[in-house]
């Protein structure tokens, strides 16, 4: 019998924000993949697993490179995919790690547009960086009829529009164009309202209230940024 895909989402970096569920199925794979942007990086994904699993699972550690040429970006998912699927064909369930949740801006997504619609799929939802974020800064993201956006900060991104559109805003991947997302949030009055936080709930974990204060050089790959233009102040609160 074709063995199942199993998606799941192991949060931000603490082992203890896995979900009983993600445990679970954790404990009874027969193969982990771990996608890793270069080869030899490492994992945080497997880092925060690696004690749930069973003796002699078959960790994989599967390179999704960040191909220029898009049409090179596609073959190379479209090939990892069909060693996945052979793998499935031998009978073995598939654990695919995600940082996060593995329906927000994960490599897993990119598995799920190509595996065979007969493979059988469980994806196991996760604890994402805003999320972690808001919880452990006790800032809400949302309140009464307030509207939630998230961006992916690209050079496309039309920052001061989307700012006017919401009442609160995640910016994540804001690494990619830094100072002109702190241009547009000091043109709009929103330089206040804002909370950024690199490496959210790993040990190393650094938050920053004042990011007029930051230049690009200064941001981190693994960094979040949470806009509030209610206002920001009356929620720096201790972290929990």
């Amino acid at each position: 019998m074709r063995g199942k895909l199993y998606g799941i989402g192991v949060g931000v970096g603490n082992p203890n924000q896995l979900t009983l569920k993600a445990i679970n199925t954790l404990k009874k794979l027969d193969v982990v993949v771990v996608p890793e942007a270069k080869k030899d990086e490492g994992s945080t994904a497997y880092s925060i697993v690696k004690d749930y699993l069973k003796e002699g699972v078959e960790v994989i550690f599967m390179e999704f490179p960040m191909l220029k040429n898009p049409n090179d970006r596609i073959e190379s998912r479209k090939t990892n995919t069909q060693l996945i699927e052979k793998i499935l064909n031998s009978g073995k369930d598939i654990g695919f790690l995600t940082i996060g949740d593995p329906m927000t801006y994960s490599t897993y997504i990119y598995i799920l547009e190509n595996i065979d619609s007969k493979v059988r799929v469980e994806t196991i939802a996760g604890i994402s960086s805003f999320a972690d974020i808001s919880s452990r800064l006790n800032i809400p993201l949302v309140i009464g009829d307030e509207s939630l956006k998230i961006v992916s900060l690209n050079s496309k991104v039309d920052i001061k529009k989307e700012i006017e559109t919401a009442d609160n805003i995640v910016f994540m991947k804001i690494s990619r164009d830094f100072e002109r997302l702190k241009l547009a949030l000091i043109e709009t009055g929103n330089i206040n309202n804002v909370v950024l936080v690199e490496n959210a709930g790993k040990e190393k974990q650094k938050i920053f209230y004042e990011i007029e204060k930051l230049e690009q050089k200064d941001i981190h790959y693994f960094s979040t940024m949470i806009l509030k233009k209610g206002g920001m102040e009356q929620w720096k609160r201790s972290i929990s």
